[in-house]
């Protein structure tokens, strides 16, 4: 399990990025919407660059670990701009699809030129998917919300029945939205399987750190 350092307090939770602090209120699935088809064309320069996120880059490095086979079929979910996949792909991957609610941040991902396919994905609902995944992986989504911590099981329907599911979790979002009550009756509620709960980093300029979550069901 993760580590004993301390997350920050919700209350202390504003950065020097308007998109940010819009993320981190809370705000309808409508309004995320709106800000990220606003935010599309610099997220990468704002998110990684003047604020260090490096979640991705921890996330594809323990991936890796998780996933050895460079010919899986992998799904991005919430993939975004594609940060993920541009990793993945530097990494030798080779079968890597993504899916994202955000149809502008999906348009930036497209220029990559590393997902076979693009599609929408509402990460609220049920995922529907008919050819399930070798592995999915799941970076920069889940912590403050939505989705939500009750959304979380739907990301298990998105792979094979005992296939991995990576993803992260913003760990000031953790506190803010009190995973620590929720998490675990949540997986046991859906019968998930808690491999590992890694600490990682983060939002680095902030001072935020993360957690990366390998997941798996039965069946």
């Amino acid at each position: 399990m993760a580590d004993d350092k301390q997350d920050p307090k919700a209350s202390d939770l504003k950065v020097d990025n308007d998109h940010i602090n819009i993320a981190y209120s809370n705000p309808s699935t409508s309004a995320l919407m709106d800000m990220y088809a606003a935010w599309a064309k610099n997220y990468d320069k704002e998110t990684v660059t003047d604020h260090g996120y490096a979640a991705p880059q921890d996330a594809v490095a323990g991936f890796v670990d998780i996933v050895p086979d460079r010919q899986a079929r992998i799904l991005d979910i919430g993939c975004g701009t594609g940060l993920v996949g541009v990793l993945l792909a530097a990494r030798g991957y080779s079968h890597i699809d993504g899916a994202d609610l955000s149809a502008e941040m999906r348009a930036v991902a497209a220029k990559h030129g590393v997902y076979h396919n693009l599609f929408t994905l509402d990460m609220t609902d049920d995922y529907g998917i008919d050819d399930p995944y070798d592995a999915a992986i799941c970076v920069g989504v889940f912590g403050f919300g939505p989705p939500h911590i009750e959304h979380l099981h739907h990301i298990m329907g998105a792979v094979k029945p005992g296939a991995p599911v990576v993803l992260t979790v913003n760990n000031a979002g953790w506190a803010a939205r009190d995973w620590d009550a929720s998490f675990i009756p949540h997986l046991a509620k859906y019968e998930i399987e808690l491999v590992a709960d890694t600490r990682i980093r983060y939002l680095t300029k902030e001072d935020i750190d993360g957690r990366l979550i390998h997941l798996r069901r039965a069946s």
